[in-house]
């Protein structure tokens, strides 16, 4: 059995191109965000802090290796136009997976806003999560440590 986080990000890799960890991190807290204004709460059960780059969860880590252990997502290297390698994780088609934990609603709406953000990357997706209310409540800045490890309030309007 997979828990929710789990489920929102094989999903996420199954439904973005390049879904690397900053990926799949910066889309939970933007669903996140999405599902708490409308809903009044959030979808997943991460726990944001402003890290370095941005909305974090240290707990993705390990989401992401049960989900790779399980062969439910596997990683791939990808190299950007300098040579950087990043890795970024695919689903695994052949695997038998159930999204139980996500209704049909609620995977509606995380469709809807991943059409919206359709082939955005790790930068773009970062540089939105930073224009946040969360995040521009704090003071953050890219990069910068401004309330380094601060709890997100996803609350503010």
């Amino acid at each position: 059995m997979f828990t929710k986080n789990q489920q929102l990000l094989a999903y996420l890799a199954k439904n973005h191109l390049k879904a690397s960890i900053t990926v799949l991190m910066k889309l939970s807290y933007i669903i996140d965000l999405f599902f708490v204004k409308s809903t009044g709460r959030k979808l997943s059960n991460f726990n944001y802090v402003r890290y370095y780059h941005g909305p974090y969860d240290s707990s993705i880590n390990s989401d992401i290796q049960v989900l790779v252990d399980s062969q439910i997502i596997y990683p791939k290297a990808h190299y950007t136009a300098t040579g950087e390698e990043f890795i970024v994780y695919n689903f695994n088609d052949g695997a038998e997976f159930d999204f139980n934990d996500l209704s049909q609603p609620e995977l509606e709406k995380i469709d809807e806003i991943m059409e919206t953000l359709k082939g955005y990357g790790a930068k773009t997706l970062t540089d939105i999560a930073y224009k946040t209310k969360p995040m521009l409540a704090l003071g953050a800045t890219h990069g910068g440590n401004e309330h380094l490890n601060t709890v997100l309030d996803l609350s503010l309007r």
